[in-house]
């Protein structure tokens, strides 16, 4: 399992995406899912703690027997999310002690129905719950996670739950992929201040003129493989430098091309297990329009469910499989 990459981009009419890739070992994008408003579901496994939405919010993810699990997500206040792994600097509560338990991947649907900007959702992990070591049913193992949330704002809110406790992280870049922690990857950057997207002068040199190679001269060195630090390099450059976006359909254009610089193609990463990583969708999240982007591993094509005032007015849960492109169609 290596993990994933996202990162939050404005457009030059103020609309706020939040993007990631999923780099997983079995396929993830099987249905996007919708949570109504006034929907009570548990938020642990192992006890019957649950919680009623108050906003309801879409997102890739999973209907299960103790409720709904999302990957990443937006509600109709504007607030987005994402789940990213982060193996051996995850570390949880045994038990919730005054708060309420939730489980690693019930964090995205926990938050996003009760949480209507930035300032909610860190009240809620200072206050209100508390992420417990409990593993998934399916995979049998407790995930290791980190997560990233945005809002109508751009600012972006890093949540890492450490042994020392959870880190709550406001003035970041807006980027993430994987461990090590996010500090260490912000560090990091700093090897890479010469990169740039000019290029490299001609040179005297033992009496002679040296000159580039071609175009891309400035990006020489840019590291090209896909560690989660060399993908955190490049999404950070790619997301400062890139020509900004001018509305919303630019800027899910632009972000997915700056996800097909970080993303998996089957074969190119083998696990210790033999088992192969690769990216199993795309998503890009606007929280203006309330509107929900992906592409999958074997369809490119950006497909798009909104939170329509119809879809926000129903009663109960919805499955929209990734395939049917008629029932998505419909939406829009």
């Amino acid at each position: 399992m290596i993990g994933c990459s996202s990162f939050t981009l404005e457009t030059e009419d103020k609309k706020h995406l939040l993007s990631r890739t999923m780099d997983f070992q079995i396929e993830m994008a099987e249905q996007v899912v919708f949570i109504p408003r006034d929907k009570t579901f548990q938020t642990s496994y192992r006890s019957q703690t649950t919680i009623t939405s108050e906003y309801c919010c879409l997102g890739m993810g999973e209907l299960s027997e103790s409720g709904p699990i999302l990957f990443d997500g937006i509600n109709e206040m504007g607030v987005t999310a994402a789940t990213l792994y982060f193996p051996r600097f995850a570390e949880y509560s045994k038990e919730a002690l005054d708060k309420q338990a939730i489980a690693p991947d019930k964090v995205v649907p926990t938050v996003l129905t009760r949480a209507q900007n930035l300032q909610e959702v860190r009240q809620l992990f200072e206050q209100e719950i508390t992420i417990v070591d409990e593993s998934n049913p399916t995979l049998n193992v407790t995930p290791p996670l980190h997560y990233i949330f945005s809002d109508k704002s751009g600012q972006s809110l890093i949540i890492e739950p450490r042994a020392g406790g959870m880190v709550i992280i406001e003035d970041s870049m807006g980027v993430m992929t994987n461990s090590p922690d996010y500090h260490w990857h912000e560090t990091n950057l700093r090897n890479y201040l010469s990169f740039t997207p000019h290029q490299r002068e001609s040179v005297d040199f033992l009496g002679g003129r040296l000159d580039p190679f071609g175009q891309g001269s400035g990006t020489f060195g840019l590291p090209g493989d896909f560690t989660p630090p060399s993908r955190f390099v490049r999404t950070a450059f790619l997301k400062n430098y890139t020509t900004v976006a001018a509305n919303e359909i630019e800027g899910v254009t632009l972000s997915h091309h700056i996800l097909e610089s970080v993303s998996l193609p089957k074969g190119i990463v083998i696990t210790a297990s033999n088992s192969i990583d690769y990216t199993c969708y795309t998503a890009s999240m606007c929280s203006e329009s309330g509107s929900y982007y992906y592409s999958t591993y074997n369809n490119q094509r950006i497909r798009k469910i909104s939170l329509t005032p119809a879809l926000k007015n129903q009663l109960d849960y919805k499955e929209f499989p990734v395939n049917n492109e008629e029932d998505i169609l419909s939406l829009n």
